[in-house]
This record gives C-alpha cells, structure tokens and sequence, in this order.
C-alpha cells in the first residue's frame, strides 16, 4: 500500500513536469546559449554529465500557520531566480491550502549551483531551516534535448 503512494505521487509528479514542460513553447531551449559543463551532482546526489538542462520538481507541504510568510518568500525566490542567467523557468503551483509544488529549469547544473548561492535562495532555505515546511521532497532530472522546448 505504501509502495503504491509513493509510486502514485511520483506519476502525478512526473505528470505534472510533462503537463509544465508541454506549456513551455513561448521559451525555445535552442535559443539559450549553454557554458561548457562538467560532471555534477543532482539533488539526491545523482550524477549528471553533459547534460543540456535540469529540471528540479519541488513538493512542499507548509505548516498552517506560515503560509502568508511563505508565500511572500517564495515570491520572491521565484522573481529573483527569473532573472538569473542560467535560470529558464522557475514556476509556483498551488495544489491546496498548504500544499505547493514549484517546476524548476536551469541551463545546467553549475546554474543550479548558482541559483543556491544568491540571497533569493537563502530566503527559502532560512524558512524550511526555521520549520516552515511539514514536509519537501525535492526531484531532480535532466531536461533532455526533446522534452524541453
């Protein structure tokens, strides 16, 4: 029973990437020029070399009361990170009172470093350090050469 949780949640999460990549066509990959990459590391610790992109799938669950305080701090990551170099898309879904899944697209990995290390970010990291979130889970993929357009 538990297995078919996750697996179901997984699906739905990678349902709702295809659904968020399909309605990516105003912003063209082959358009954004992408810096020489080396061997990375993904969330999750999952290695990553010669890729065109990563996509990052966030599912997070807030407790109750923090939802106001943590709408305005991922407000403001979103509108910081849209306007990094590397950043390609940076979205903020809404799927219940307390329950957010934000779809993440980076040039490469390093633009993920980069992502991590701007004020923006820290934002975000302060409030899950604080207890803000019930729960995040946290799927990180390449973007492919197809799947991304």
């Amino acid at each position: 029973e538990g297995c078919t949780s996750s697996r179901h949640s997984t699906i739905m999460i990678s349902q709702l990437a295809l659904l968020l990549i399909g309605g990516a066509s105003a912003l063209q990959l082959s358009n954004v020029r992408r810096p020489a990459q080396s061997v990375h590391r993904l969330r999750g610790g999952a290695p990553v070399a010669a890729q065109p992109g990563v996509a990052i799938v966030v599912d997070a669950e807030i407790v109750p009361d923090r939802v106001d305080e943590f709408i305005k701090v991922i407000e403001a990551d979103a509108k910081g990170s849209r306007g990094e170099p590397g950043c390609l898309r940076f979205d903020v879904l809404r799927a219940s009172d307390t329950r957010f899944f934000f779809y993440e697209a980076y040039v490469d990995a390093a633009a993920v470093d980069t992502h991590k290390a701007q004020p923006h970010f820290k934002l975000w990291s302060d409030f899950k350090a604080s207890g803000g979130c019930t729960s995040v889970s946290v799927k990180a993929v390449p973007l492919g050469e197809w799947g991304f357009q």
